[in-house]
């Protein structure tokens, strides 16, 4: 695990993805566009085909064909080096399960997980994940707009 400093938001950082559909492909590339290295993991290689190759071949973005479920392709992924850890797949129950052991199990400082279902999002906060809901998000922007 990497030793925590101030000086980490000034330093390249290891973010480890699981996910690679529109919002972690977006994330991979605009992380390693500020300078981070970035580790892709996805359970269907078909979901790199839009990774630009140039990113690849220079070791920006690592994409890895896994389950981020489980603990051997986590260590794969070099998560237990992670600065960062963001579990953004389509399953809530595969990015609540992912995020729990890069934060419990491998000890990541920032954990960053999706989860759709706005009703388990603070249950997930509660367990010192940083959750993100886009449901609830779009949510507030529709009754925002509307009162307009």
């Amino acid at each position: 695990m990497r030793a925590s400093t101030n000086e980490t938001d000034a330093r390249t950082k290891l973010v480890v993805i699981m996910g690679a559909g529109r919002v972690g492909l977006s994330a991979a590339v605009s992380l390693s566009d500020e300078g981070h290295t970035v580790h892709l993991l996805d359970l269907s290689e078909g979901a790199f085909e839009l990774v630009p190759q140039g990113k690849v071949e220079d070791g920006q973005i690592v994409p890895m064909v896994g389950d981020g479920t489980l603990e051997k392709d986590l260590r794969r992924a070099m998560t237990q080096d992670a600065d960062v850890f963001i579990a953004v797949s389509r399953k809530d129950a595969s990015n609540a399960m992912a995020a729990q052991m890069a934060k419990h199990v491998f000890r990541v400082s920032t954990v960053i997980c999706r989860i759709n279902d706005p009703t388990r999002k603070e249950m997930y906060s509660q367990l010192g994940l940083v959750t993100i809901s886009a449901t609830r998000m779009v949510t507030d922007m529709v009754l925002d707009a509307s009162r307009a």
